[in-house]
């Protein structure tokens, strides 16, 4: 990946780009019919809706564009999801769910100097804090002179100094309102997960679960977090809790598979990658991940399938919805 995010500067290509002499019906409700497909967990119809609202009704709705870029963060694209939710924020600067899943797919993509860029906007833009006073975040990084030789192993480059700063607001964030804490812990585990300290960011989603137990994204970035620090077969668990909520959660089929991987299950991970690939034919880097776990089960005879990409072909060998 490239940090300074060059290819992030082309805009947005339209997956169902509409030919500039087509009729376009400007009746239909695209953000409804979008947001029930995407409830549904049916993202390659959510895309065609959010993406008709934008083409057809409003290019500057904040909203589709953010929704759009939650779908392909789903789809585990991130890079097409930067791109929507940039323009989310272009559109609605102060919208928080747009900074925080801007960050989110930052951290994905390992830049981390964007990423604390906009969970520092998550918390300086959000209007639940707006009568909040800053805490001076140089005095409390560095403390007194007598301890800057303490601190500066904590310190040591631009992007912890920019993780303290971050994660200063946050904890003074909790100090302003603890009664709605659920946001600012799963920002927490974010930031946290930025400087890959995975104990502390897995605390925090655990929090940020205790306020909002049925938000699927949080489960799997908990699993995500234990699957980092080397715990898969914590993953596991949070993994299914995700699933439990929006069975057609590509993005938790995929890290299910990788965590299975990593256990040496390969059977079972070849199952969670044909399911994963099922909801999101997109997901092409899928096939090589099958390839590598049927490999490691010296399953040669179903190779074939997977040159040809036959994904109904392996139905007769391991359990998955074809959709």
């Amino acid at each position: 990946f490239n940090t300074d995010n060059g290819h992030l500067a082309r805009p947005y290509e339209f997956v169902n780009a509409l030919p500039s002499d087509v009729e376009r019906n400007v009746d239909v409700n695209y953000m409804d019919e979008g947001m029930k497909y995407f409830r549904e967990g049916n993202l390659k119809e959510a895309i065609r809706s959010f993406e008709m609202e934008l083409q057809v009704k409003n290019p500057d709705n904040a909203t589709a564009w953010r929704m759009l870029g939650r779908c392909h963060a789903e789809n585990d694209q991130d890079p097409e999801a930067i791109k929507c939710l940039e323009a989310a924020v272009d559109r609605d600067p102060y919208s928080p769910e747009a900074l925080l899943a801007l960050g989110v797919s930052y951290v994905n993509e390992l830049n981390h100097e964007r990423a604390l860029e906009n969970m520092k906007a998550w918390f300086t833009h959000n209007p639940k804090y707006a009568g909040m006073e800053l805490p001076n975040t140089q005095d409390d990084i560095y403390g007194a002179a007598g301890t800057r030789e303490d601190t500066a192993k904590i310190a040591t480059s631009g992007r912890e100094l920019a993780f303290q700063e971050v994660k200063h607001m946050l904890e003074a964030a909790l100090e302003f309102d603890p009664t709605d804490a659920g946001d600012v812990h799963e920002a927490l585990g974010v930031i946290y997960n930025v400087i890959k300290d995975y104990d502390a960011a897995a605390e925090s989603f655990r929090k940020a679960i205790e306020a909002r137990p049925n938000d699927y994204q949080l489960w799997n970035k908990l699993g995500a977090t234990l699957a980092n620090g080397n715990q898969s077969d914590q993953a596991l668990p949070a993994y299914h809790q995700a699933l439990q909520i929006k069975p057609k959660y590509a993005r938790a089929w995929l890290n299910m598979a990788i965590s299975h991987s990593n256990l040496q299950d390969h059977d079972e991970a070849a199952r969670c990658y044909l399911q994963t690939l099922s909801l999101n034919p997109e997901a092409t880097h899928c096939w090589t991940y099958l390839r590598m776990a049927l490999s490691s089960k010296e399953r040669w005879d179903l190779l074939p399938l997977v040159f040809s990409r036959d994904l109904a072909g392996f139905q007769q060998h391991f359990d998955f919805v074809l959709y």
